[in-house]
């Protein structure tokens, strides 16, 4: 259940109210009074959110006029009951309005101290998960991955149109895979001084031209029909999980898209190969790039194609004409402390001046004949 609160100037009001009563059938709207605007409340479902905030920006609402705020409310009395036509309906479009997408993902999208911790955190837990052949170690290092965020900002940047969030989530996708790769790299060498022994070992496993024994980093050498499956199916999962708001399936999708293992297995190998001279090596290390490659560009496809299928579209920006409610002030209004007036006062300098004598009358004294009367 959400709570919409709209503000909008004095003569739009009656054209909103009108709007939201008979077009989008919303119920027991709140009015309330300001100096400023008029404040109209209600509540509906989620199932309804993106529709009628769709609705209100195409009728000029928090696009050339007024606010409008959507908020989550976690328990609304009384109860209302379900009805039974909605049992059998199956909502398509997009639960959130674009709006609260956004930020969803443009928070997960942004470069920040922990964003780069968790990156070489992840990718250090998979490079030894790598080199131990230990799943679990490599499953941890999935879960901590912030990989997926990046390429939720490119696919719906490309979605709603904003060329901000797209170069934005491009750039910071990059510099994890950079942090990724440069991990691999220093774990190579780690391995190649410290680890001698495990270098004939890998060798070992990848063979002559032919994998041997399959491990953890040699089935990572490149993909096949099911990889391919799986990243598209990971791509879409991604979508519909940010546009219903429930972000605890990303740790689903997270492990099925298995970014960072490749990321971290194509440098280390690649690394190993050019030290030890050694063309099949080498050969899984490419192999764990094009692995990794088409991760990335199907899963951003399906996550794009998703989105649309959701029906979600660009996001109005405030035009050029848009006016602040704040200038609809009504001159004639009352307050409780105050009478707002359109002249100033003009207040007068205090002039000291000295007081007048007043005019003393003589009194003479009443004669003796009046006396006596």
């Amino acid at each position: 259940m959400k709570q919409v609160q709209i503000t909008v100037p004095y003569e739009k009001t009656e054209a909103v109210i009108d709007f939201l009563l008979d077009s989008l059938s919303i119920k027991n709207v709140m009015k309330f009074n300001t100096d400023n605007a008029i404040v109209l409340q209600f509540r509906i479902s989620d199932d309804s959110v993106n529709e009628t905030i769709e609705g209100l920006k195409s009728r000029g609402v928090g696009v050339e006029y007024g606010f409008v705020d959507i908020l989550d409310l976690k328990a609304s009395l009384p109860r209302e009951s379900e009805e039974k036509s909605n049992d059998t309906k199956i909502q398509r479009e997009a639960t959130l309005a674009v709006e609260e997408i956004y930020d969803n993902v443009k928070k997960q999208s942004s470069l920040s101290f922990d964003y780069i911790a968790f990156i070489i955190l992840a990718a250090i837990m998979a490079g030894i998960g790598l080199i131990q052949n230990n799943v679990t170690v490599i499953v941890a290092s999935m879960l901590l991955s912030p990989l997926m965020g990046p390429m939720l900002g490119v696919a719906f940047g490309y979605v709603i149109r904003d060329n901000a969030l797209l170069l934005k989530g491009t750039k910071n996708e990059l510099i994890g895979l950079a942090l990724s790769l440069l991990v691999g790299a220093v774990l190579a060498v780690f391995i190649f001084l410290l680890l001698p022994d495990m270098v004939p070992i890998i060798q070992n496993d990848v063979g002559t031209g032919t994998i041997v024994n399959i491990t953890e980093i040699t089935r990572r050498a490149g993909f096949s029909g099911l990889d391919v499956g799986v990243a598209i199916f990971s791509g879409a999962a991604v979508a519909v999980s940010v546009t219903k708001g429930d972000m605890s399936s990303l740790v689903g999708v997270a492990i099925s898209a298995a970014l960072m293992p490749p990321a971290v297995n194509a440098s280390m190998m690649v690394i190993l190969g050019l030290a030890t001279a050694d063309a099949w090596v080498l050969a899984v290390g490419i192999g764990s790039f094009g692995l990794l490659a088409m991760n990335i560009i199907l899963i951003v496809i399906s996550a794009f194609v998703m989105f649309k299928v959701k029906g979600l579209t660009s996001m109005a920006d405030k035009s050029a004409t848009w006016t602040a409610v704040t200038k609809f002030r009504q001159t004639s209004s009352e307050s409780l402390y105050h009478k707002p007036t359109t002249e100033k006062k003009e207040e007068a300098a205090a002039v000291f001046t000295t007081a007048k004598k007043e005019e003393v009358k003589e009194v003479t004294p009443p004669k003796e004949e009046e006396k006596k009367t």
